[in-house]
């Protein structure tokens, strides 16, 4: 599965990842997040994602390998170790190496087509689609519920070759990134489908197929998060996982019930992420009307929920607050700063997303950077917070210095 020669280069990388990820260091990282995330003491956590090339960039080596399981370790593990040699900030990783169950969960419209464009640096960013379901009323008929399937042959693979390579520096473990967005993205599968002009114009003029669209991705989307507990794929997604919106979902409150060794995670024992960026336009009244309940109900069995994307949620707290187990909601560029950080208080965790810009932009403002972070951490002086600087798409290996400053800055204001 793994070549000799590949099995040497993982190997190097997995002795360097595991210095890290079992390091004190780590450790102390992981107790900043954890007293966050349990709404215990306002530590600030904070991280930097890289969508650009940045961490690329600033690589010694890169693409050693030449098998495909190894190649798949390798680029995992070159970025981990990336982040962590380049970016100063309260980023964590798991420490072992974490396997995907390989599930195929097909699209809910077979005559969906995506027509994807790079842009200048060669990034498949933006997209259009075929919206096959834009003349809603006879479109409806399109939608299919189809078979979901778990490759458990090709899982077994994976993880017998990755145990084989490095197993004895670094273990390895089964994870499920479904679990987390078994609900997500309604909105944008309305968007996809019928066009954001035709979804926004339906509401108002077909509103019974607008609830008959969304009670469909409902049920699907229940009958998938089923099907896995049924399959015995479900996983925690407690540790140093993504939560939504690039925030950490690291905590000890989750399972809350005591598990055995012959019982199945339920939803009720992890995190769930739900957004619905699409809905920018809408009011909150359309928004609690249309697409909230259907969220609402995969929402609400889960243990813990991650509300929100680019959407000024401020707008729409009243409606969003209603869900059970609510631990965090973004805080966009867009939002309302006080009134969302008087609105939530200390119930939840606000998970500010700085504008990004203020970091890739043509040139780097210290001061203009200091002064937006700084608005938000006074204003929010009273919740729980945390700082999620993504989206930052131009970001590259000659930004390195700002990256650094701005780390500086957040440690500056948070007083570590």
């Amino acid at each position: 599965m793994i070549s000799k020669k590949d099995c040497q280069i993982l190997r190097k990388l997995a002795a360097e990842y595991a210095e890290y990820v079992q390091s004190d260091e780590m450790n102390r990282k992981r107790e900043i997040w954890r007293l966050t995330n349990r709404l215990e003491e306002r530590t600030v956590p904070f991280l930097i994602e890289d969508n650009g090339s940045y961490v690329i960039d600033l690589q010694d080596e890169k693409d050693l390998c030449e098998g495909e399981f190894a190649r798949e370790a390798e680029l995992y593990l070159r970025r981990c170790i990336g982040n962590l040699k380049n970016i100063d900030d309260d980023r964590i990783y798991p420490p072992y190496y974490p396997v995907q169950w390989d599930i195929d969960r097909p699209e809910v419209c077979s005559e969906l087509q995506i027509t994807k464009v790079a842009d200048a640096t060669g990034r498949m960013l933006g997209y259009e689609t075929n919206k096959p379901l834009a003349d809603l009323k006879s479109g409806l008929s399109k939608l299919e519920r189809r078979e979901f399937s778990v490759d458990r042959d090709l899982t077994a693979r994976r993880m017998q070759a990755f145990s084989d390579a490095f197993g004895d520096i670094l273990p390895v473990k089964l994870v499920n990134e479904h679990v987390t967005k078994v609900g997500n993205g309604m909105a944008q599968k309305a968007v996809k489908l019928m066009g954001m002009d035709n979804f926004y114009i339906a509401m108002l003029d077909d509103p019974e197929n607008i609830h008959r669209f969304f009670e469909f991705v409902a049920n699907e989307s229940e009958d998938f998060m089923n099907w896995m507990i049924e399959e015995d794929l479900f996983c925690l997604n407690n540790g140093e996982f993504w939560c939504g919106s690039g925030s950490i979902a690291y905590t000890d409150e989750l399972p809350r019930r005591k598990i055995d060794a012959d019982s199945k995670y339920l939803p009720e024992d992890c995190w769930c992420f739900i957004e619905a960026q699409e809905a920018v336009g809408v009011s909150n009244e359309m928004f609690a009307e249309f697409i909230f309940p259907y969220m609402e109900r995969v929402a609400n069995r889960f243990g813990l929920v991650y509300y929100g994307c680019c959407e000024p949620v401020h707008a729409l707290w009243e409606t969003v607050n209603k869900i059970t187990n609510l631990r965090k909601i973004t805080v966009s560029p867009w939002c309302e700063l006080e009134i969302v950080a008087n609105a939530a208080g200390r119930e939840v965790v606000l998970s500010r997303k700085p504008h990004p810009m203020k970091l890739c932009g043509e040139t780097f403002d210290h001061g203009a950077m200091r002064d937006h972070l700084k608005e938000f951490l006074d204003i929010s002086k009273d919740n729980f917070v945390e700082l999620i600087f993504r989206d930052n798409c131009r970001i590259n290996g000659s930004m390195k210095d700002r990256v650094g400053q701005t780390c500086r800055i957040v440690k500056e204001l948070i007083g570590r």
